[in-house]
């Protein structure tokens, strides 16, 4: 994405979303499977240090592998994300796709990105116009979600800049070398080590816009925030969740809320003992004061762990289950964790395009 002046965060509507992950290949089937806490883990070919199968959620019925099945995910939710923008020449819309941190150990970086370069240089999906020339890759990982929204903020902003931004991403630890390095690392969970992730593959993409374009509700982000956090995983010194918690704070007062005033938190949190004690500490300092609960919704405990797609999965799953009655609220805090430090909040909202009174802590906040 080009350089551009600091521009103040303005909200986000989520317009449209397409899913494709190990519950669903397209997002009302993937939504309905997550409403209803359900997974699709199986065991796979790969092999643990013990001698038996890695269990992962992975995609079912795609007969393809390698750069040509991370495209085909791409390819569905790109064109899903876009279906109800048919008028819109894609001129007009700026794809931005979040993938895997530069220095994530397991991933062939060189095949992802020939597979999202070379969706954004063809441009349209249909083959005969482009995508808006500043359509581009974000090497930011689970934990840059927030980065990559300030960015789209102020770029949906510029003179001459696109009306719409396709927010998409694509990940996979279900190839050989993650499996291996995260294995030997013990973060992998197996019979004998509870205390790890699901691996999974899959993708998703949602469309984004300053429009309020009339005034039915729909979801929007309304504050976000991103903090860098020297701790990391495995290492010695004791975990204070610091980076965590100034992102919930910065992303609260923002959006102008308070967190404890939220219906309901979800998180990129996979299984691993270190995230739990990281969002407990960061919780602990962020509500402004005791509430009887605060609902914690883990993605990954229904498609696994899918890295840079899980925090677009989210909002993606979030757009319809905000808006259901029998949903898990109207008011969020989302937060997500990467291995390289990022730590990321959002506050988001399903609300009409004017903002009403100050939230208080109901199932319809």
């Amino acid at each position: 994405m080009p350089s551009q002046p600091f521009q103040p965060f303005q909200p986000l509507r989520v317009v449209g979303r397409g899913i494709c992950c190990a519950v669903g290949h397209r997002a009302q089937a993937a939504v309905a499977a997550i409403n209803a806490r359900v997974n699709h883990f199986r065991e796979t070919d790969f092999i643990d240090l013990e001698g038996g199968p890695v269990v992962g959620g992975a995609l079912h019925d795609v007969p393809v592998w390698g750069e040509e099945r991370w495209h085909a995910m791409l390819h569905s939710v790109v064109t899903e994300s876009l279906a109800l923008l048919p008028q819109v020449p894609f001129e007009r819309v700026a794809v931005v796709v979040l993938s895997a941190e530069p220095e994530r150990i397991g991933i062939t970086h060189e095949g992802f990105g020939r597979v999202l370069d070379g969706l954004m240089k063809a441009g349209c999906l249909s083959g005969t116009s482009r995508f808006h020339a500043a359509s581009c890759r974000l090497p930011y990982g689970k934990g840059g979600i927030a980065q990559a929204l300030q960015e789209i903020s102020g770029f949906l902003g510029q003179r001459g800049g696109p009306d719409y931004v396709v927010l998409a991403a694509v990940d996979s630890f279900l190839h050989a070398g993650a499996i291996e390095h995260y294995l030997e690392a013990e973060r992998i969970a197996t019979p004998s080590n509870p205390d790890g992730f699901i691996p999974a593959e899959g993708a998703s993409a949602v469309l984004l816009s300053h429009r309020p374009e009339g005034r039915a509700e729909s979801l929007w982000v309304d504050g976000c925030a991103t903090h860098d956090d020297p701790w990391r995983v495995g290492c010695e010194a004791p975990q204070r969740a610091q980076a965590l918690t100034r992102a919930i704070r910065d992303a609260a007062q923002e959006a102008g809320v308070e967190v404890s005033a939220l219906a309901f938190h979800a998180s990129g949190m996979t299984g691993e003992s270190w995230s739990a004690k990281e969002i407990n500490l960061a919780l602990s300092r962020s509500l402004e004061r005791r509430v009887a609960e605060f609902p914690h919704s883990i993605i990954a405990g229904h498609v696994g762990e899918t890295g840079a797609a899980a925090p677009v999965l989210a909002l993606a799953w979030l757009a319809d289950a905000m808006g259901r009655d029998d949903g898990p609220g109207r008011s969020a805090l989302l937060h997500f964790a990467g291995d390289d430090g990022r730590r990321a909040a959002l506050v988001v909202r399903f609300r009409s395009p004017v903002i009403g009174a100050p939230l208080t802590r109901t199932h319809r906040s």
